[in-house]
């Protein structure tokens, strides 16, 4: 629904505002996963000192979480399918809450895998529900700046993560003030908090549906509808019986030659994404002769950037939807220009020696990596029809699956001394995102597409 539609609204009266205190909350528990998830990463040499393991062993904590993450959203996104958004988020939320805290707990290696691994299964669930929830509660031409404020969320939530418990293991000591840090443990008790506190206000207040909510009106409701069905009576059969479990059918998921360019391309985007969050550093320092101190300024540059095209991104293709009513123009064309032309710098910035031009190039293609994520999430609820929890988790699944093989690859590459040819690597994944973005047809469901194979 466009904003000249809205205004049709004006006669039943003003239109309530719930739809958007339901993004705020999702953005908040986006925000909130990320700070606990990362919250081992800042104390991780404390860790390690203090429980005896080396940085192998670390690196093995680290990954697990990833797999563990990969494995379980698809049994999640069921989950969430069948019980619905305010049980399973509520559920997942003070899960990994626990986990945070039993971080704090642990007395030796083997411990700390298994925490993280249930930190992975708990926090599965998230981004399904949050998909599942935006196709309820926003129309069509909303649903790309939903998507991208949740992509730059969860890298909001990482940096004031990082720099908060950062300060709060030095303290602050200043002429006026010289307040002690905190140990490690006392930190993961912390950071328990709010997690807890974002599950209680989370399932008193919301509700699966917005015809269900007390605090949404009609002139609300036909906004996030348009002319579709305005109260549960009315809904359509299958849709009723969607809300009480309706089997997955699976076998059109994975026989859908869309889902599977949905799965491609957020596999290549996930794996060239998580570069910048592992490898980049020491890129920068091997290829480029960077400082560890420079290296881990510059490595925050395309961070940021990636932040930016999260959020444009949403904005853009919300912004073209409305301009040509075209889902290819929104969902496909804008995608296809991202990954291209974040391959594109990639691969100038390979040929390029001056350090700020390199940057600027690299940063660059991490704001066109940015702008893509918003097409992905958008065009997955998109396609995903009665069913976007289990289909997003598992376009989920294969993106992680990519961020979990990708570090080990440049491990090799690097091993063998091939620091500067993984720029290329880096072009070459990003030109295959945008080959899965041309064969992908952003139009109707993956069921519709199985159901026209069989008539």
């Amino acid at each position: 629904m466009t904003d000249q539609d809205e205004l049709k609204t004006a006669s039943q009266g003003p239109a309530t505002r719930a739809r958007f205190l339901v993004l705020t909350l999702l953005c908040l528990v986006a925000a909130v996963a990320y700070i606990s998830r990362n919250a081992i990463s800042v104390p991780a040499g404390l860790i390690q000192k203090e429980l005896g393991i080396d940085s192998l062993q670390m690196g093995w904590v680290m990954s697990a979480f990833f797999w563990s993450y990969a494995l379980a959203q698809i049994p999640s996104g069921w989950l969430a399918h069948v019980w619905g958004t305010r049980r399973s988020l509520t559920a997942f939320a003070i899960l990994w809450s626990i986990a945070t805290a039993l971080t704090g707990m642990v007395t030796g290696f083997w411990m700390l895998i298994g925490v993280r691994l249930i930190f992975g299964i708990s926090q599965a669930g998230i981004f399904p529900c949050c998909a599942s929830t935006i196709s309820k509660w926003l129309p069509h031409a909303r649903r790309g700046i939903a998507s991208g404020l949740l992509g730059s969320f969860m890298s909001i939530g990482s940096a004031f993560g990082a720099f908060s418990i950062g300060v709060l293991l030095a303290g602050i000591h200043t002429e006026s003030i010289n307040l002690p840090g905190i140990g490690w443990r006392a930190i993961m008790y912390l950071c328990a908090v709010p997690g807890v506190v974002w599950a209680i206000v989370f399932y008193y207040w919301f509700r699966d549906r917005p015809e269900k909510h007390r605090g949404v009106n009609a002139a609300e409701l036909q906004i996030i509808r348009g002319d579709e069905v305005e109260t549960p009576e009315e809904q359509p059969k299958d849709e009723r019986k969607n809300e009480h479990g309706e089997p997955t059918p699976w076998g059109q998921i994975l026989t859908s030659f869309s889902m599977w360019m949905i799965c491609g391309q957020q596999f290549f985007r996930a794996a060239g994404n998580i570069f910048y969050m592992t490898w980049f550093p020491v890129y920068l320092q091997k290829a480029r002769g960077i400082s560890l101190a420079s290296s881990g300024l510059l490595t925050s540059l395309p961070l940021l950037t990636f932040v930016i095209g999260n959020f444009l991104g949403g904005v853009v293709v919300d912004w073209v939807l409305q301009r040509t009513g075209s889902r290819r123009w929104s969902r496909q064309g804008v995608a296809i220009v991202a990954m291209l032309g974040c391959g594109l710098c990639t691969l100038c910035a390979y040929f390029v020696q001056e350090m700020t031009l390199a940057m600027t190039l690299i940063s660059v293609s991490m704001f066109f990596a940015g702008l893509g994520g918003a097409c992905g999430y958008t065009v997955t609820i998109d396609k995903g029809g009665q069913h976007v929890a289990p289909i997003f988790g598992m376009m989920n699944m294969m993106g992680n699956l990519g961020a979990a093989l990708l570090p080990v690859i440049v491990g090799v590459m690097f091993k063998a001394g091939l620091y500067g040819l993984v720029l290329i690597l880096m072009a070459g994944i990003y030109v295959s995102a945008a080959l899965c973005w041309m064969l992908l047809n952003p139009n109707g469901t993956v069921f519709d597409e199985t159901r026209s194979g069989r008539a």
